[in-house]
């Protein structure tokens, strides 16, 4: 948030000082210039190490608007829109095709800003996805940001005479190449991988135990309570202050508890893992395992089986030492057996919110290593080690 803020203090400050005439807009206009573009930058590469995060976040606003059908097309869309961001900001320091870039990201400033207030307003996606996981934002402050960013897009719109190639064709073209490529294999790694900077709730080293508690100091949740009496004939809402119930005649009808303030809630407040069959809670007993596998596949419909093919050596050799493996799934048991068939190892699978094991890891399936509640590693299918021995140490 400090990188951000200094950002936009920079922008800010350069305006007063153009508008006050200490800098020529040229300066003001190359301040803003670099500033905005190391934020699209910044923001385009935040989502670019977990393209599948930012596609999740697309498939919510499909769903809030309607728009299922276009929910296969989420990854497409989030690589497609990434790289547009990024090309908006490497352009912009390039000082090439200005006006197709001042136009580009115009609509693309309000186009977060409609989503954005969208989600505040109605309260349907509480975080827009700006900055993947690095940084999460409240649904009215991450509105206010792009308000602030479509001025800053007319501005620069408006003065984009003043903003001036670097560099000659030939070495912007070989820079711009030079980008492609990058973007290109770390887009292709992540998707093939888990990404490469992970700033989700059960990345390595985390505590899950630790983490679905509130601290001490937690802020809890303010309710007030909304009184319902009937006064002469006519039902009418009171507070508590009110004391409706002292009224001469009032009769109580209905109470009703409202949200005032929302409270703290724990880093990890999703992680339950249920026994389907006899509706068990298995999470604290799991938890405090001193070394246990989990195998993610959260929708068994969309799973590679090959990377049930890859895992299930590793696995069956975990098995052979005695170390326990649960498999975690929303999906059934029985759609489970039924489309695994020979893949399938004997060990129990749990249920889990779909949600979660999203979080959890970046494949179907994936692979997790707990010991005592801590998160010591984990792996894409097409990552599962060969050797085991590290397990024995």
């Amino acid at each position: 948030m400090t990188f951000l803020i200094t950002l936009f203090a920079i922008q800010v400050f350069s305006i007063l000082l153009n508008v006050t005439k200490f800098i020529s807009s040229r300066m003001m206009i190359s301040l803003i210039r670099f500033s905005y573009a190391i934020f699209l930058l910044f923001s385009g590469f935040l989502k670019l190490i977990d393209p599948l995060g930012f596609s999740y976040k697309l498939q919510e606003y499909f769903e809030v608007f309607g728009m299922e059908w276009l929910i296969p097309l989420s990854l497409f869309l989030a690589i497609f829109v990434v790289v547009f961001e990024l090309f908006l900001g490497f352009f912009l320091i390039y000082g090439v095709h200005v006006k197709k870039v001042m136009w580009g990201n115009l609509l693309l400033m309000l186009f977060f800003t409609f989503l954005t207030f969208f989600s505040a307003y109605f309260n349907k996606v509480t975080d827009c996805g700006c900055f993947g996981d690095f940084m999460k934002l409240d649904p009215w402050d991450s509105f206010f940001k792009d308000v602030y960013l479509v001025f800053i897009s007319i501005v620069l719109f408006i003065k984009q005479k003043d903003i001036k190639q670097i560099w000659s064709v030939h070495v912007t073209n070989r820079l711009l190449i030079g980008n492609l490529l990058l973007v290109a294999m770390v887009s292709i790694y992540t998707l093939l991988h888990i990404p490469l900077l992970d700033f989700r709730a059960y990345k390595v080293g985390t505590n899950i135990v630790k983490d679905r508690q509130l601290p001490s100091n937690a802020k809890q949740d303010i309710y007030e309570d909304i009184w319902y009496y009937e006064v002469n004939e006519e039902t009418r809402e009171f507070s508590t202050e009110d004391e409706p119930w002292k009224i001469q005649g009032a009769v109580f009808k209905d109470r009703k508890s409202k949200l005032i303030s929302k409270g703290d809630e724990p880093l990890i407040h999703d992680f339950d893992i249920i026994d389907e069959y006899s509706g068990r809670d298995m999470t604290d007993s799991i938890l405090s395992m001193d070394r246990v596998f989990l195998l993610i596949t959260y929708d068994i419909e969309k799973t590679n089986l090959n990377g049930h093919s890859n895992i299930r050596g590793f696995i069956q050799s975990v098995m052979n030492r005695e170390i326990p493996v649960f498999g975690l799934s929303s999906s059934s048991a029985e759609d489970l057996e039924n489309r695994l068939e020979n893949n399938s190892l004997k060990h129990p699978y749990f249920l889990v919110d779909q949600i979660t094991l999203k979080t959890m890891i970046r494949a179907n399936p994936g692979l997790f290593l707990l010991e005592n509640g801590f998160v010591i590693d984990k792996w894409h299918w097409r990552d599962v080690p060969d050797d085991i021995s590290f397990i024995l140490n």
